[in-house]
């Protein structure tokens, strides 16, 4: 007579076991697939936003004394709204306002190809700035987030230009 000492091979419960451990495994690392996902759209979107709102307050130093025509393009409802005068760019005969006005409309229009809405406002003072000098700040919004500094739930900022939590917005200012 034979005996079998040991035992021959896998069991069906063991097997099963096995297939339970990977498939949790196999959900968790979908699960940081989706995250990494996200988190990758959500850095271009922020370098996207910061790229073009750094160029656009770039061009406001350089072209400083119509800050408020930018604003005023930028705030449109409506970038195609503001008068866009006949500019002649080949033949730099544009004065300080076409520039603002156009390179305004055309940061708009660039920011909203990603679905980002920008507005500008002036920054809030701290104490000793108020007189220094005329500090703007450009919001660029994304998602649900609106480009204003308020108490709302889905403002990028405080009144204070504290972010808030959640937000998906980058703040630039501009003087």
């Amino acid at each position: 007579m034979s005996r079998l000492s040991q035992q021959v091979g896998v069991g069906l419960v063991e097997v099963l076991v096995a297939v339970l451990l990977l498939s949790v495994a196999v959900l968790g690392f979908s699960a940081l697939q989706v995250r990494a996902i996200s988190a990758t759209d959500e850095s271009l979107v922020r370098t996207q936003a910061l790229s073009t709102i750094r160029g656009l307050s770039e061009n406001m130093r350089a072209n400083y004394l119509q800050i408020e025509t930018y604003q005023t393009a930028i705030n449109a409802a409506d970038s195609n709204t503001v008068a866009d005068k006949s500019c002649q760019e080949l033949t730099n005969t544009c004065d300080s306002e076409e520039v603002a006005i156009k390179e305004a409309n055309s940061t708009v229009a660039k920011l909203n190809e990603y679905d980002i809405s920008i507005r500008i406002k002036n920054c809030p003072s701290n104490e000793g700035t108020s007189e220094f000098s005329k500090i703007k700040c450009i919001i660029a919004a994304w998602g649900d987030t609106q480009p204003v500094m308020d108490a709302s739930t889905n403002a990028c900022a405080n009144e204070n230009g504290i972010y808030n939590n959640g937000s998906t917005c980058v703040i630039v200012e501009a003087y």
